[in-house]
C-alpha cells in the first residue's frame, strides 16, 4: 500500500534544539549498498548540523559544520527570522536574503505550514524503536520512497507509450517496458526516513534518522541530540544575523 501525505501542521513544541550527524559516502555502487560495512573502501565525509527552532516565532537556524578532513563542504547555514529567509555564506560573511523568491525560501520541518518534508508515494516499511545519544528509545515509523527527476520520468513515460503503441509482440513489449522502468529507478534518489512518533501514535513530522542514496553516494542523517521545550538563548537568531552583511537576492 502506498500513501501520499499533505502536511499542514507544525511540530507540537515551543522550542527545539537538535544536533544531527551527517555522513556522506562516495564510491562504487556495489559498495554503497552496504556503506557502513564498506566505509574503509569509500570516501567518507562527516559534518554536524546544529538546529535551533522557536516554533511560535517561526524562527529557525541551521548551521552545518564540516568534520575533520571534510573538504566536500564548507560551513554554511540557513536562517529564518522575522519572516525573512536567509542563506548564510560563511566564506563571504553574507546573509543572502531570498525572501522574495519562492525557490530561495526556507521550508523547514519544524515551523512551516508547507515543510520541506514530503512523502512521495511513500511506503510505510516498518515500525521500530530507535535510540539517540541520550539513550532514550523513541518510537518511529520507517518510510521508503523515491524521488525521480521529472525530465527522466517524462522521457521514460514517452518511451513506454511508444513501445505500447508499437507492433512488437506482447512478451517483447513487457520486457522493454520493465527494462525502461528499471533504468529509471536506478536514476532515482532513494530515501528511508525514521519519523518520530509520540506516545499517542501521532507522527511528529520530523525525522530521527534519514538515509538518501543515489547510484554512487549515500548520505546518512542521524539525530544525536534532541532537546524539546527547554529554554535556549532566543538572541541566537538576531545575534547570528548581526554577524553577516545582508544581501538581497534578486530574481
Amino acid at each position: 500500500m502506498f500513501y501520499v501525505f499533505v502536511l499542514n501542521c507544525k511540530v507540537p513544541f515551543n522550542t527545539l534544539y537538535i544536533e544531527i550527524e551527517k555522513i556522506r559516502y562516495e564510491g562504487d555502487a556495489e559498495l554503497i549498498r552496504n556503506a557502513e560495512d564498506n566505509s574503509d573502501m569509500l570516501k567518507t565525509y562527516k559534518s554536524t548540523q546544529k538546529i535551533w527552532v522557536n516554533v511560535p516565532e517561526n524562527s529557525y537556524l541551521m548551521i552545518e559544520e564540516p568534520g575533520e578532513e571534510n573538504d566536500l563542504i564548507e560551513k554554511h547555514g540557513k536562517l529564518k527570522y522575522k519572516d525573512r529567509h536567509y542563506t548564510l555564506d560563511y566564506g563571504l560573511m553574507f546573509a543572502w536574503d531570498g525572501t522574495d523568491i519562492e525557490s530561495e525560501q526556507i521550508y523547514d520541518n519544524y515551523t512551516s505550514k508547507v515543510p520541506n518534508y514530503v512523502f512521495y508515494k511513500a511506503k510505510l516499511a516498518k515500525k521500530v524503536r530507535i535510540s539517540t545519544s541520550d539513550n532514550i528509545k523513541r518510537k518511529a515509523h520507517v518510510y521508503a520512497y523515491l524521488i525521480l527527476d521529472p525530465a527522466d520520468e517524462d522521457q521514460t513515460n514517452a518511451y513506454i507509450d511508444e513501445i505500447e503503441k508499437s507492433d512488437l509482440p506482447k512478451e517483447d513489449k513487457d520486457s522493454e517496458i520493465q527494462a525502461a522502468r528499471d533504468a529509471l529507478e536506478k536514476k532515482a534518489v532513494k530515501y528511508f526516513e525514521w519519523i518520530w512518533v509520540d506516545d499517542e501514535n501521532n507522527e511528529l513530522q520530523m525525522f530521527l534518522k534519514k538515509t538518501e542514496t543515489t547510484g554512487k553516494t549515500k548520505t546518512e542523517y542521524n539525530t544525536v541530540k534532541l532537546v524539546v521545550d527547554k529554554d535556549f538563548d532566543y538572541k541566537i537568531f538576531e545575534t547570528t544575523l548581526s554577524e553577516f552583511k545582508v544581501k538581497q537576492v534578486k530574481g
